[in-house]
């Protein structure tokens, strides 16, 4: 279901901020991360997840988008 936003705007506006956003958060997280070592273990590893799961959103965006991806595991 696309949200009631969205609706108006084209496939490629709503990828793109898709990934605008995934990616502003990975770029923040990781800046406060190496900004801040001294973050207690309950945040930082929260923030950790959030990067996880963020760069997942952007692997599945871009299956979703056919665009080639080679993952390590």
């Amino acid at each position: 279901m696309v949200p009631e936003a969205t609706k108006a705007l084209s496939e490629k506006q709503v990828v793109t901020h898709e990934f605008v956003n995934s990616l502003t958060s990975v770029r923040s997280l990781s800046a406060l991360l190496a900004d801040y070592p001294g973050l207690d273990a309950g945040d930082r590893n929260r923030f950790i997840n959030i990067v996880r799961d963020e760069t997942e959103r952007l692997v599945r965006l871009m299956d979703r988008l056919n665009v080639v991806t080679e993952t390590t595991a």
